[in-house]
């Protein structure tokens, strides 16, 4: 029964326990997130920015930012720009009006930036070293 007992034990800890996501941007068994690469995140996004967040407005389970464009290296080449997050009960969109941000966006079906759940998207404070990887920036028109 001892033996029992402890396999069932082991097997519980085994489901429950936090094995690490594979490298990617998707959502393990577990429900959390492998933050992708520096390189996917940047190859896989349509708009890559450091922008200040202007406001913020809600529409059933989206939220949409509207950003001041600070310099990009990717596809953000207007002042302002809108990124929309879509909330679930697992996840909240966490851009702060009035916070700086690294934000790395692709484009929905319906031609909207979006971001979202497992992105390498930070506060420009902790951005210090995708920033040196970036190089030089563009100034938005």
């Amino acid at each position: 029964m001892r033996h029992f007992c402890f396999a069932v034990i082991c097997c519980l800890i085994l489901l429950f326990s936090n094995v690490p996501a594979e490298t990617g941007n998707f959502a393990s068994a577990n429900g959390k997130c492998a933050i992708p690469s520096f390189k996917a995140a940047f190859q896989n996004s349509s708009a890559v920015f450091a922008g200040e967040v202007l406001s913020e407005t809600k529409s059933g389970d989206e939220k949409t930012f509207e950003f001041r464009v600070l310099k990009y290296w990717k596809g953000a080449g207007r002042k302002k720009i809108k990124v929309s997050v879509n909330e679930t009960a697992r996840y909240q969109a966490w851009y702060q009006v009035g916070e700086k941000y690294l934000v790395f966006a692709r484009v929905d079906e319906d031609g909207r930036l979006r971001d979202g759940r497992c992105s390498a998207s930070k506060l420009l404070s902790e951005a210090s070293k995708d920033l040196k990887t970036l190089g030089r920036a563009k100034i938005p028109r």
